[in-house]
Formats: C-alpha cells, sequence, structure tokens
C-alpha cells in the first residue's frame, strides 16, 4: 500500500464513476447504553436518492483520506485458527467469495464491535462490498493497449464507523405549518463527515491484493483505537509516524548525547533521505533502514560512541527494528524544521541546518547565528547590517 494506490481508489468514490461499482451498502445502528441494535438497513447505490448517495460516497471516502502511519495504516492479521470461521479476517474473507449478501458476514463484525464497544455515543456502522476496476501502473509503457485495456477486478469490503450527535434544542420555522416551533429531540444526526473508525480489506498494493493484511482508518491522528485494531479486527498493533520518530531519536540520543552540531545532523539526515531519493514509487516497497545502516550513518558523519547503537535499539525497540525513512526524517522539501526555546521559534529546511550555530560571546551570553544569503526582514522592514566584532566576539 502506498500513498498512489489510496489516492486512485480514493478518487472513484464518485456519482460518475465506471471504475468502481457499489454493490450493496448495510448500515447497523448501534446503542452505547446496551449495545442493542436499533435498526439494519441493506441499501443499494443506484436505487437511492443523489442527495443519499453523495452522503454515503462522501463518508467512505474519508476511510481512504490521510497521511499513512498518521491516520491510515497498513496492519498485519495475528496467527489465527485456520479452521475458525469467526475471526474478523476469516469472516471478511468468506463473504467476499461467498457470492451471497454482505449481511450475514457484517452482523459478525458488529458483534465483535458490541463486545468491544469503546464510544462515547451512539454509533451508526456502514459496510460496503464494491467491485474496483485497478489499472495496471507497471505495465509496459510500450504497450499498444490503452491505459484501461490492462485492469485487474478488486473486491473489497469498507466498514466507516460513525458517531450519532444529539442536536442541540433550538427554535425552527416550520414552512409546512407556518409556525415558530422548538426543534425535535427524537431526530438524531449521523456525522458521516467524521468517521470515527473504519477499513478496507483486503490490503490493496500497486501489483497485487493482501488478503493477509488490512487497511485501518483512524480518526484521532497519531493515535489508533488499540481496542478495536486487536478485538475486533484481530490484527497487531504497530507503531504510528510519531511514536517511530520519537523511537528514533532516542536512540540518537543515546548515542550521541544531548547535543549535536547542526552540520553532522544535517548529514545524518541527508544519508538516510537517500533511501527516499533513489526509492521507486511505482513498487509498493517502503524504503526502511535497519540497525546496521543506522550505524554505517552515525560512522561515516564522524560520531562516536558507534557501539552503543546495539544497547540502545535493545533498550528502545527490543532488538533489531527497520524504521520508515519518512517518518525519522523531516520533509527535505519544506520547512520542517524548528529551532526553538522560550523566546525564539524558527522554522528551516533540513538543508540549511549547517548554516546555524549556537555561539556564545566572551561574557558567556548565548546567541544564534544563521548565515544568510540575503536580508532578513521583519514587519516589512530589513534589518540593519552589524560587525560582528561589535557585539563582543
Amino acid at each position: 500500500m502506498n500513498k498512489k494506490d489510496l489516492a486512485d481508489l480514493r478518487k472513484e468514490f464518485k456519482l460518475t464513476t465506471y471504475k468502481l461499482s457499489v454493490k450493496e451498502i448495510y448500515s447497523v445502528y448501534l446503542k452505547k447504553d446496551n449495545k442493542s441494535i436499533v435498526m439494519k438497513e441493506l441499501n443499494y447505490l443506484d436505487m437511492m436518492e443523489i442527495e443519499k448517495r453523495e452522503l454515503y460516497l462522501g463518508n467512505f471516502k474519508k476511510v481512504l483520506t490521510g497521511p499513512i502511519d498518521s491516520k491510515i495504516f497498513e496492519l498485519d492479521f495475528k496467527t489465527a485458527d485456520p479452521e475458525s470461521t469467526e475471526n474478523a479476517q476469516a469472516v471478511l474473507y468468506n463473504c467476499l467469495n461467498s457470492g451471497g449478501s454482505i449481511v450475514e458476514y457484517a452482523d459478525k463484525i458488529v458483534e465483535k464491535i458490541a463486545e468491544n464497544y469503546n464510544y462515547e455515543t451512539d454509533i451508526v456502522i456502514n459496510f460496503v462490498k464494491a467491485e474496483y476496476l485497478k489499472g495496471n501502473r507497471n505495465r509496459s509503457k510500450e504497450a499498444d493497449e490503452a491505459a484501461d485495456d490492462q485492469v485487474q477486478a478488486v473486491e473489497f469490503i469498507l466498514c466507516s464507523i460513525n458517531k450519532v450527535d444529539v442536536p442541540k434544542k433550538v427554535l425552527k420555522f416550520d414552512y409546512s405549518e407556518m409556525t415558530f416551533k422548538p426543534s425535535s429531540g427524537i431526530d438524531v444526526e449521523v456525522n458521516l463527515k467524521s468517521p470515527l473508525d473504519g477499513f478496507v480489506f483486503p490490503g490493496i498494493g500497486s501489483e497485487f491484493v493482501d488478503v493477509n493484511k488490512i487497511i485501518y482508518y483512524s480518526s484521532a491522528s497519531k493515535n489508533m483505537n488499540a481496542s478495536f485494531i486487536e478485538n475486533v479486527l484481530g490484527c497487531s498493533l504497530k507503531p504510528t509516524a510519531t511514536e517511530e520518530k520519537e523511537s528514533f531519536n532516542a536512540i540518537l540520543h543515546t548515542v550521541v548525547g544531548d547535543r549535536i552540531k547542526p552540520d553532522t545532523m544535517q548529514e545524518i539526515y541527508e544519508k538516510i533521505n537517500e533511501k527516499l531519493e533513489y526509492a521507486d514509487e511505482d513498487d509498493g516497497e517502503e524504503p526502511t533502514v535497519d540497525m546496521k545502516e543506522i550505524t554505517r550513518v552515525l560512522e561515516s558523519t564522524g560520531v562516536e560512541n558507534t557501539e552503543m547503537v546495539e544497547k540502545a535499539f535493545e533498550e528502545i525497540c527490543g532488538g533489531d527494528y527497520e524504521f520508515k525513512v519518512k517518518n525519522i526524517v523531516p520533509a527535505f522539501e519544506s520547512k520542517s524544521i524548528k529551532i526553538e526555546n522560550e523566546n525564539t521559534n524558527i522554522t528551516i529546511t533540513p538543508g540549511d541546518l549547517s548554516s546555524v550555530r549556537q555561539v556564545i560571546d566572551k561574557n558567556k551570553k548565548k546567541y544564534l547565528l544563521i548565515e544568510l544569503t540575503e536580508d532578513v526582514e521583519v514587519n516589512g522592514f530589513k534589518l540593519e547590517n552589524e560587525e560582528i566584532e561589535s557585539l563582543g566576539f
């Protein structure tokens, strides 16, 4: 799974498409208080009114929207009893291969959600059974066929879990009775714009689908719903992008200490980032670095005590671990490096780190020294140039 695969599928959730065929939409209203089912509804997209179709399609698209490893995660199913028909992987797989309706199988997932309910409101669970005509992006450029001639029909199940909001009491104008009246407390709103959780099965890659993986969506950026993942989906948790970055920084702190020269930091980032620069996005492989590669990078940048790397990995990661490169290095195309203390907040690109110095004058006062290629402006004014000797260095 990569962002291109997700984007290709996401853009097909619209009214005018021939690459996506939504076969069934099954919705279940689940009460928070007693975990009872209020209502079930099986729908067919083509039989809905236009406005309702648009609401559903917008909801399904949300489950495929967000940064990978922050809101969208590719998860592995835990090793399960191959004879079992009750684990989520078996239920979803059998649903796709049964040829029957989604209802029977979706109800089993609903049961698992009810048993492991951890939401603050009532919820509506939407299930979609659909077929996606996925193009072959790796076909020969010299081929005579049109781009859509080589496609793979991929059947998948998408699920979104949505909170139910109780509107505040308001005064409304009723046109049918031509009178003002308070709103009804009976009607509730299903928040389709911000799903709480969701998933797509099977995992969809650039060349094939993987029934041993599932694409999980979390509404809380950088924070996965552990109960849903482990107890409902039966998947293994994985570190978020934020957690990977924190672990990598902790390893650097263990090896380098609390202080580092800016140009050394820049060189470390640049050497690791080379794997991203040379990666082929179309092959679906996410560039990673392990303990040996990080050790080599640190040694080549002149960092001492690299014998501490193995110990740091053991303490922080539990042993050797492969970090996704994009999760541990700042984005080189943007001002992703923050320079800050209680009085200063500056952002620069990683490639400009070597132009920054923290210096101390003869009176032990600290200064931030940044090499400039042009004048600095503050509130529309260019700052005056001063000789560095006049500052007491």
